[in-house]
């Protein structure tokens, strides 16, 4: 799930382009090639048929998605650890 994430932000940041979107997420092209296409099955991005160039970008869908998952992140980033008390057994 976290390089489909890192995919996606990729993606929103401006690395639309297959190479840029292989080197920010830190993949080789023959797997980052099928997260991309596990990320158009389903429906999160889509090639952008208005450039000469292949280019991905963010679905509404993908936009969600990625929004969601940092807000939960950002939330359980920011809660304060529950100190785990132990019991002594005498």
């Amino acid at each position: 799930m976290e390089v489909k994430i890192d995919i996606l932000q990729a993606i929103k940041e401006g690395a639309g382009r297959p190479t840029h979107i292989m080197y920010r997420s830190n993949l080789s092209w023959s797997v980052m090639q099928g997260f991309i296409k596990t990320l158009e099955i389903q429906g999160l991005v889509q090639t952008d048929a208005s450039e000469r160039k292949k280019r991905y970008i963010l679905t509404e869908k993908g936009e969600r998605v990625l929004k969601t998952y940092l807000s939960m992140r950002t939330q359980f980033d920011s809660m304060i650890p529950v100190p785990v008390i132990q019991e002594h057994h005498e």
